[in-house]
């Protein structure tokens, strides 16, 4: 569809999905939160404008930066820096792991429409996720993989935001002076069992730093009916 399209009524996606009214509410409350239409009242919803830059979308579906980016039809690629072991205690308290273990340090820059948006090092067990490291993560998701490799559900994903000072190399991947205050996440992200599965740090340039957040209530199941109360 072209930016300022009205989407089809509401019973005519339900006849060309096959799908009960819900559901389709349900798919069109998605893409609203990711910026794809807009709905005005009494007119109907709308195809918007695709931005170039990309806005992170942080809700209760984890999807992952690249995965994300793909949905709203960006093309992402990423540059892999480096893809090692190392040895970190602090980062193997926080993976809940023996500092003397090795941890898999993922380093890489994504781009979307070939515009720089994210440097990103992730950290993940080495004894649990071996082949991470042999793995070309240049495209695809690193959630993907873990889902579909190892059977990762994941569940949860803690996000803290604060600003962090560009230094080193990543001053210049930004092309920004040293010192130059950037957008940073600090991501935990956990597994069905409680337990950590990956923490990154990922930074943000300076012209690319805008984070949306989505919060909302937890869904009440539709096939429970009021209880009267006690």
């Amino acid at each position: 569809m072209s930016a300022g399209d009205q989407l089809p009524t509401e019973q005519e996606l339900c006849q060309e999905y096959g799908v009960s009214r819900i559901t389709l509410r349900r798919a069109i409350e998605d893409i609203s939160r990711d910026g794809q239409v807009v709905r005005s009242q009494g007119r109907g919803t709308f195809k918007t404008e695709s931005p170039t830059a990309s806005r992170e979308v942080i809700s209760s579906q984890i999807k992952g930066f690249y995965r994300q980016q793909l949905d709203l039809g960006r093309y992402v690629h990423t540059k892999v820096i480096s893809n090692e072991v190392v040895r970190n205690t602090p980062v193997a308290r926080v993976l809940g792991i023996d500092p003397s273990f090795g941890i898999i340090r993922l380093e890489r820059l994504r781009y979307v429409n070939d515009i720089l948006q994210q440097h990103v090092v992730t950290y993940l067990s080495l004894e649990r996720f071996p082949e991470v490291l042999q793995e070309d993560f240049t495209s695809g998701s690193l959630y993907d993989f873990l889902q579909s490799r190892y059977g990762v559900k994941l569940e949860r994903d803690e996000v803290v935001v604060r600003i962090e000072e560009a230094r080193g190399q990543v001053a210049g991947y930004f092309d920004v002076h040293e010192g130059t205050p950037v957008l940073a996440m600090d991501s935990t992200v956990f597994g069905s069992e409680g337990e950590v599965v990956c923490y990154g740090i990922a930074l943000h340039p300076p012209r690319h730093s805008e984070i949306k957040f989505i919060i909302g209530n937890p869904a009440v199941s539709l096939d429970e009916s009021p209880k009267s109360a006690q």
